[in-house]
């Protein structure tokens, strides 16, 4: 039955991770192709601290910096987020409230089974189109400073997603789970690009998912265990609390 589950659920979301990572690869393609025409012209630009944070870099003049301010800052974090959100949200408030998640369950199956199965397999769709960016996406960046930048990437999408899992499982409701979800994102994003560059507010920084993201710039950089270490247990302790959640709540139909 789990794999049956896992399956059905690649099935269900592989067309919209598959559309993101598109994405991803189409512009990492044109960002990189444009580079040599235009980034010795734009050179290191002289932003504000708030703008730089939030793009990720004024340094424009060699591709690693035109690929973070362009690509791992903005378009990765926010679509690959918002994927992951509207996937977790889907697949059980969606279904509660369509009246599937009642006929499931009516198999003898548990409930933390089917929680977890549907989170398994929204994992590997992401981690597929991770490894598809990776496997086709160019610009002049090493393959291993972009795996490290999709590995990031992959587990920031894995803890915003268990994020919106659980207040799936908490509420029941798709539009509450999906809207809150990215609000809180959205906040987060915001606060970990403004924040250093606010007297007294730096500290903020770290209660965000997006310092552990890309805090330490894994697209020059490298793999960073701690940041990956810290996402990896939010979406762990995300998930487990989904799975309470889930199996103590009374469902719809």
């Amino acid at each position: 039955m789990r794999t049956a589950v896992v399956e059905t659920e690649l099935r269900l979301r592989a067309r919209t991770v598959i559309a993101a990572a598109s994405g991803l690869i189409s512009l990492t393609a044109i960002v990189g192709s444009l580079f040599p025409s235009l980034g010795g012209s734009i050179g290191h630009l002289n932003l504000s601290k708030e703008v730089s944070g939030l793009i990720g870099s004024s340094d424009f003049s060699t591709i690693t910096g035109w690929l973070r301010a362009e690509i791992t800052s903005i378009y990765g974090p926010l679509v690959f987020s918002g994927v992951a959100i509207l996937a977790c949200t889907a697949t059980i408030a969606g279904e509660e409230e369509e009246r599937i998640l009642a006929l499931v369950l009516a198999q003898p199956v548990p409930r933390s089974q089917l929680l977890l199965a549907k989170a398994s397999g929204i994992g590997l769709e992401l981690l597929g189109g991770m490894l598809l960016a990776v496997a086709l996406a160019g610009g002049g960046v090493s393959t291993g400073h972009l795996t490290a930048a999709a590995l990031h990437l992959l587990l920031l999408s894995l803890a915003v997603g268990a994020l919106a899992l659980t207040l799936a499982a908490a509420t029941g409701r798709r539009s509450t789970a999906a809207g809150v979800a990215a609000g809180v994102t959205l906040v987060m994003f915001l606060v970990n690009g403004i924040a250093p560059a606010v007297n007294g507010t730096s500290w903020l920084k770290y209660l965000t998912l997006f310092y552990y993201y890309e805090g330490h710039d894994p697209l020059r950089t490298g793999v960073y265990i701690p940041g990956l270490a810290v996402l990896a247990a939010v979406t762990i302790v995300l998930t487990a609390a989904a799975v309470v959640f889930f199996a103590h709540r009374d469902l719809r139909g």
